[in-house]
């Protein structure tokens, strides 16, 4: 009898380890994630834009577009018709911050922006938009500019004009 119940308590002490395990596993990946996903610009509107937008989609989801206040308007509007308790000042708080911070000549997510973005951003053909995306998912996310200036179907000196709006 003594024997079963230390085999008893062994088996629980290692579906319990097992379970401890699968949780560390799981914080860690979700910590990576977050690591690795790229800070949000800091201005009026971003927490209520983060509360309110990411209850739908990744907060970064804006980080590779490059629109004029309209569009976000009407982005915003669309996304938040079925959201009666989104109050028309938070509505446009998350506009605010959406038109100062991704608007048209701002910052070139080029890690996050999908091709379309970065064909309107880089102003590059749509074949090459769509070789830089496939290339960046084949290997890996861009570290430098000397990064973006070693493929040869992107203009060196044109990365080098657009690197003061270009993040890594």
């Amino acid at each position: 009898m003594g024997l079963t119940v230390i085999a008893e308590s062994r088996g629980l002490f290692f579906r319990f380890r097992t379970i401890l395990l699968v949780i560390a596993f799981a914080v860690s990946a979700v910590l990576a994630r977050a690591a690795s996903e790229p800070a949000l610009p800091d201005g009026p509107g971003k927490e209520t834009f983060t509360s309110v937008c990411s209850l739908c989609h990744s907060p970064t989801a804006p980080m590779g577009k490059q629109w004029t206040r309209q569009q976000w308007e009407s982005k915003v509007t669309e996304m938040l018709q079925e959201e009666p308790d989104v109050t028309r000042e938070e509505r446009a708080a998350i506009v605010e911050y959406l038109a100062a911070n991704f608007k048209p000549g701002g910052k070139i997510y080029i890690n996050q922006a999908k091709a379309a973005d970065l064909e309107t951003a880089l102003d590059i053909s749509a074949k090459d938009a769509a070789e830089l995306v496939r290339y960046r998912g084949d290997n890996g996310e861009f570290k430098t500019l000397d990064d973006l200036k070693k493929l040869p179907f992107l203009n060196a000196a044109r990365m080098e004009s657009l690197k003061d709006r270009i993040v890594f």
